[in-house]
């Protein structure tokens, strides 16, 4: 699977949002409804991932596009 689908599906999947919605400029904070849905978002990402997301790399990602440059940059696949 490729990591921008696997990124949307994991975002649609755990936020409830349409994968179509999913554009990379669509920023987290406007498709969680809350803060719990992003920390949720969080673990989603660190299971598939196998390991712990760094807090100096959360604190840059605000966009679908920005957890998939991120996730790019990762020897794991999703």
């Amino acid at each position: 699977m490729e990591t921008r689908d696997a990124v949307v599906e994991i975002i649609s999947q755990t936020l409830h949002v349409a994968p179509a919605e999913l554009a990379d400029d669509r920023k987290l904070v406007d498709l969680a409804e809350d803060s719990i849905a992003l920390f949720e978002l969080l673990i989603r990402f660190e299971q598939a991932l196998g390991g712990h997301i760094k807090y100096e790399d959360i604190a840059h990602i605000e966009t679908v596009g920005d957890v998939i440059a991120y996730a790019n940059t990762l020897p794991a696949d999703l």
